[in-house]
């Protein structure tokens, strides 16, 4: 079975869009797939989440912080970059607890 030039085409301009949608979802629900360069500089920019990221080449060592606007790749190490993830950490533990209540019903006894 032959399939016309023309459904060809079509099939491989639609594999390629396919397979840019796929990367372009994956690089903009997590942040950036690698971080080749780290910034040293304090984020100014209220700060909604953190992960960490591995060594693994291309990829360096980064802690990647997610703003409003953006993710930003930034190197482990600084004092003001350990300061931000135990301040994140302290409040997704309170938010945790808050949202952890337990009720109590009475309980009782028929005789």
């Amino acid at each position: 079975m032959q399939l016309p030039q023309n459904s060809i085409a079509g099939l491989a301009i639609f594999m390629v869009i396919v397979s840019f949608s796929i990367t372009a979802g994956q690089v903009s629900a997590k942040g950036p797939s690698c971080c080749s360069q780290v910034s040293t500089k304090e984020i100014t920019d209220p700060i909604l989440s953190f992960a960490f990221q591995t060594g693994k080449p291309p990829c360096v060592p980064a802690v990647v912080f997610q703003t409003e606007q953006d993710f930003i790749c930034s190197a482990p190490r600084p004092q003001w970059v350990r300061r931000i993830i135990k301040e994140l950490r302290s409040l997704k533990l309170q938010a945790g607890r808050e949202n952890c209540t337990t009720t109590a019903s009475p309980m009782t006894t028929q005789l």
